[in-house]
């Protein structure tokens, strides 16, 4: 089952109050409720284009795939991709009690996945 899911992106960039932030992006308050609420079946692909255009990010991380007990795919089918293991926290909590001295180290592997995200 595909599972519109845009919780998730809010979560691991850190935004604490998402409707708040799509309210200030021009959702309407009711709208970007009912968008972050994910109970919907229609979506609108403007408003997943003004999201990711914000997060940074692509629809893909909108959205997760749960396949049922009758549903057999091949290791390599792209939906797979989409296979969400487990709830990932948000990046300020996983922070929060770590040592300080260990942020430096985070913040040193930080810098080097986004160097290499930009590389040649």
């Amino acid at each position: 089952m595909l599972i519109f899911n845009p919780k998730r992106i809010f979560a691991l960039r850190g935004v604490e109050s998402a409707s708040g932030m799509l309210a200030r992006n021009g959702f309407l308050p009711s709208t970007a409720t009912r968008f972050l609420q994910a109970d919907t079946s229609l979506v609108k692909i403007r408003s997943i284009e003004k999201v990711c255009v914000l997060m940074n990010c692509t629809p893909n991380d909108l959205f997760e795939w749960k396949p049922d007990n009758k549903t057999v795919l091949a290791e390599n089918h792209p939906l797979n991709t989409l296979k969400r293991e487990g709830q990932m926290k948000n990046l300020r909590e996983l922070l929060q009690d770590m040592p300080v001295e260990k942020l430096a180290e985070v913040e040193n592997f930080v810098n080097n996945l986004k160097k290499e995200e930009t590389a040649p």
